[in-house]
């Protein structure tokens, strides 16, 4: 229950018709899709919370490293060649550690939102399915390359 003490002033910064996501429901796309869809979800969901443009930008970098970090990441670990499943596990790895950060970046916005007493939109069906699948086909693109 929000205190009634932080209710004028908490989240008032935050759009009432676009009401953000649940940051928490995101961690099943970053171990499923991989970086590119949670980075996606992370950025546009940081507007919704209002999070300062500063930290959507480095939103967007922490996605862009983690993309580079699972590069290598599968070509280390297969440097003779080796098969391109082997590298998924290592991959999600390092989407889970990127979804970390980005919710640490957006974390202070979230729970002035939870404050603000307003309810989270219910994430959508068909796109967390999309979110996947784009995800998925990129991880194994990333997988196939690194492996060659």
């Amino acid at each position: 229950m929000p205190d009634e003490v932080l209710r004028p002033s908490a989240g008032t910064e935050v759009d009432p018709s676009e009401a953000p996501w649940s940051p928490l429901r995101f961690a099943y796309i970053a171990v499923l899709g991989g970086v590119l869809p949670i980075t996606w979800l992370a950025f546009v969901n940081s507007g919704r919370l209002a999070v300062p443009d500063a930290k959507r930008g480095l939103i967007v970098v922490v996605g862009l490293a983690a993309v580079v970090a699972e590069f290598f990441a599968a070509g280390l670990l297969l440097p003779g060649g080796g098969e391109w499943w082997q590298a998924l596990l290592p991959m999600r790895v390092v989407a889970a550690l990127c979804y970390y950060v980005q919710y640490r970046i957006q974390r202070r916005s979230d729970r002035l939102f939870q404050l603000s007493g307003r309810e989270y939109v219910v994430p959508f069906g068909a796109g967390n399915l999309a979110m996947v699948a784009i995800g998925v086909f990129t991880e194994l693109a990333i997988a196939v390359v690194a492996s060659t």
